[in-house]
């Protein structure tokens, strides 16, 4: 039961970002209007800034209505300077230069991109900083301006892997209590399990006696009782066996699917809205607090992306090449959305539209091409990245290239990345193989 108004607009606000987590902008619209209806009657000038950020976003991401969008998210961080809460200003300077960043407005973009960063270094703000440089990165990137561009880019990693650092840290210290924990508890089951051994040992011994007896008489009544009827009837149950076993394998696929997309699905979209609610509706005055929490919302959103592909693969006993082209152009559209200024196309062969892969060659497929335009995306400041599938009558051949500034493949070490990409293929009985160089990076796969 809910005992006030103020957590009822909570409550709404908490629907609202179920719904726009599931692309469902026009029912997040409904419940965000609700929720905003009830903080202006309370006068609940927190909720309102983080119902028109909210608000906003949905316009232009999902309903591309930019007008719209950049009046709510204004809106916002007016309330928000008048809360005089300074990451949320941060948060709000540096959501509006995203936006105009996206919209090649440099002026503005420059303006709340100033604003942002000097408060940012003056609250020590990591995680906003990470962020600031990126944006900061790309527009002059956009602006052809590679020195200024490159700089930022270095001060976003810097920011980036000093937060890595501090998260691995504690990630060790975390994993080294467990891993005694643990190795006690081994000492002591192990001891517990020697005992027990050496007070069974006759007993075992006699069962083994009684059962190799047991095992000889069967084998000569057996060896006489051989004919063609049991030989069939035989036959016929394991036919029977393997249907059972097939249907009885289907449906527990069927169940695991359906319990992750309904249960864990559900589960990390509540962790995600409660996360920011949290974040964004009450005092957070820890900044490591706050980085957690924003880090874990992050953290939650990627693994439904990943437990959407999973379920996919999962729900399926065969994957067709046309499967496979619906898949990857969704990933490319997300790719554009993140990186404007690329090229990206992709061609498959008609021939091979038809044709069906198991579910495990087509989630090894699709996660390889996947992690090799992940990776231009990341390292190769490309500007044109192709995905090319054919075939011919002795095998298929996909081919990923980028026109981006490659590495030298015999200095460099091979990251957890590549060797994913490699074992990905090797795993399902194909080729991998590499080339970079200045002029680009080409992968090409032969199965």
């Amino acid at each position: 039961m809910f005992t006030s108004k103020k957590e009822i607009a909570g409550a709404l606000i908490n629907i609202g970002n179920v719904y726009y987590n599931q692309y469902d902008a026009d029912n997040a619209l409904i419940y965000y209007k609700k929720s905003e209806k009830i903080c202006y009657e309370i006068n609940d000038s927190k909720n309102l800034g983080l119902l028109y950020n909210n608000i906003g976003t949905v316009y232009i991401e999902d309903k591309k209505n930019t007008v719209n969008g950049l009046r709510y998210l204004k809106k916002a961080l007016e309330i928000k300077i008048k809360e005089n809460n300074t990451n949320d200003v941060i948060f709000q300077h540096t959501n509006l230069a995203d936006f105009y960043a996206n919209s090649n407005d440099f002026t503005n973009a420059e303006y709340h991109l100033k604003i942002a960063e000097k408060m940012a270094l003056k609250s020590r703000d990591k995680i906003e900083l990470k962020q600031i440089y990126s944006i900061y990165s790309n527009l002059y990137i956009k602006k052809n301006d590679f020195k200024n561009a490159l700089l930022n880019f270095k001060l976003h990693t810097k920011y980036k892997d000093s937060i890595l650092n501090i998260e691995s840290l504690k990630s060790v210290k975390e994993l080294e209590t467990k891993y005694q924990t643990a190795k006690k508890e081994k000492i002591i089951l192990q001891q517990k399990t020697e005992a027990k051994q050496k007070n069974n040992v006759l007993f075992i011994i006699s069962l083994i006696a009684f059962f190799i007896a047991m095992i000889g008489i069967l084998i000569y009544r057996q060896q006489k009782l051989k004919n063609n009827q049991q030989k069939q009837e035989f036959e016929l149950k394991s036919a029977i066996s393997t249907i059972e076993n097939q249907s009885k394998l289907q449906e527990q696929r069927l169940n695991i699917s359906r319990d992750l997309h309904d249960n864990i699905g559900a589960q990390l979209t509540f962790i995600i809205s409660s996360v920011d609610n949290i974040k964004y509706a009450f005092e957070i005055d820890n900044p490591k607090l706050d980085n957690k929490l924003t880090t874990i919302s992050s953290f939650a959103k990627e693994t439904i992306v990943e437990l959407r592909d999973t379920i996919w693969a999962m729900n399926s006993n065969e994957i067709s090449y046309e499967d496979l082209e619906i898949r990857i152009n969704n990933y490319i559209e997300k790719a554009k959305e993140a990186k404007n200024q690329i090229s990206f196309s992709f061609v498959i062969d008609p021939v091979l539209k038809t044709q069906k892969l198991t579910s495990i060659q087509g989630m090894n497929i699709y996660r390889t091409i996947q992690e090799a335009v992940n990776n231009s995306i990341k390292y190769a400041d490309a500007t044109v990245i192709s995905i090319n599938v054919k075939t011919d009558s002795v095998q298929t051949k996909i081919i990923i290239q980028d026109n981006g500034i490659g590495f030298d493949q015999a200095t460099i070490q091979k990251g957890n990345g590549l060797q994913n990409m490699q074992k990905r293929i090797e795993d399902i009985g194909g080729k991998f193989n590499l080339a970079s160089s200045k002029d680009g990076t080409k992968i090409e796969i032969l199965l």
